[in-house]
């Protein structure tokens, strides 16, 4: 059984391989934006908060832009700093999380109220403790000029220079999952998106009603991009440097545990939406924690385990290294050795904790 999950695990790997070896994004002019609508989500942003203002201010872009910020029941002074730039600058507009579907809650609900407000087709999404370069609007927009109306942006973790073992896990986790989106996107659709960078056109999200139908979905961003395969969504991976985010960077570790339980509590509920990337999920799961359970078993299978884990890791490393040329960015030597000595208790823990979310919090509210 451990060899038979192995085996489809190093199946799955070779298609990563092909995708990103040959995978391309390519944006060709067929049709005229009018303007964008820029959608962020806020809950107690404090110093972020006037951050994501200036990022906003910044961005270079010749035609019309807005920027919604939605106060999502903040309990700090992140109303007042969204109604002071609103006075200052008319493209910014304040929003309350009240003004969403009454059937949504938490961030879905907060973005559900920036959308209803947008007064263009095309959106666009961050989070507002992340780095957005000045021509991410202007590059995510070319390729809603090539007819897409999903797009899956790119979002790498800068290093800071400051060295923590979280941040230094975090970043190659991080970085493996946005080279498999973008492996993944060569067969025609990305594994998976993060709302630190991503947009849709609200003619597609009214299409599919919204998020009420993911509403038992803690998160918003992959569960509805996956439900929107069934309503003609054309999706693209944009790897373009100038459209990449670089999300905030994690030091704690209980703070960066919540989050990620957080996402694989959605990806469990994962097959009412697509019943194949569960069944991999799934089985690659099983995979690692066959791992331990394997060695527990029988302590005499600690060489075959061995070499196992070694292959596994010549494999991985060159799956990154292939990718974060691909996608121009440095290859953190120290960071991957970190991230591979951890990576499998990570993802043991992570995924039986994922059934019990509700003991964590995140944003100062239970999952």
């Amino acid at each position: 059984m451990f060899l038979a999950l192995f085996f489809f695990y190093i199946v799955m790997f070779s298609f990563f391989f092909i995708g990103t070896i040959h995978y391309k994004n390519t944006s060709k002019k067929i049709l005229e934006i009018s303007g964008i609508s820029i959608i962020v989500a806020i809950r107690d942003g404090g110093e972020s908060t006037k951050n994501i203002i200036q990022y906003l201010k910044d961005q270079i872009y010749e035609k019309e832009m807005e920027f919604i910020l939605v106060d999502d029941d903040s309990s700090d002074n992140t109303k007042n700093i969204i109604k002071e730039i609103s006075k200052e600058d008319p493209r910014f507009k304040y929003i309350s999380s009240t003004g969403g579907d009454k059937m949504l809650q938490r961030k879905q609900k907060a973005l559900d109220a920036g959308i209803r407000k947008a007064s263009f087709n095309h959106l666009l999404f961050t989070d507002v403790d992340c780095y957005i370069p000045k021509k991410w609007v202007a590059m995510m927009a070319k390729y809603y000029s090539s007819g897409y109306n999903y797009l899956v942006g790119n979002s790498i973790i800068r290093s800071n220079n400051k060295f923590n073992f979280v941040s230094a896990f975090q970043r190659i986790d991080f970085l493996l999952l946005m080279i498999i989106c973008r492996a993944s996107s060569y067969f025609r659709y990305p594994w998976a998106c993060t709302g630190q960078n991503q947009g849709f056109t609200k003619e597609l999200y009214e299409k599919a009603g919204g998020f009420t139908k993911i509403n038992h979905f803690i998160g918003d961003d992959t569960a509805f991009m996956h439900l929107c395969r069934a309503y003609n969504s054309k999706l693209c991976f944009i790897d373009n440097l100038e459209a990449s985010v670089n999300p905030r960077i994690e030091t704690h570790l209980i703070q960066f545990i919540s989050q990620r339980i957080r996402w694989v509590s959605d990806a469990n509920k994962m097959w009412k939406l697509n019943i194949s990337f569960f069944i991999i999920m799934l089985i690659t799961f099983l995979f690692y924690i066959s791992i331990p359970i394997t060695i527990l078993n029988n302590t005499q299978a600690y060489k075959i385990i061995s070499i196992v884990l070694l292959f596994k890791m010549i494999v991985e490393y060159s799956l990154i290294n292939l990718g974060t040329k691909k996608l121009s960015v440095p290859m953190f030597n120290l960071d991957f050795i970190i991230w591979q000595i951890f990576h499998i208790p990570y993802i043991c823990i992570v995924g039986i904790l994922s059934y019990f979310p509700f003991l964590f919090k995140w944003k100062g509210r239970r999952l």
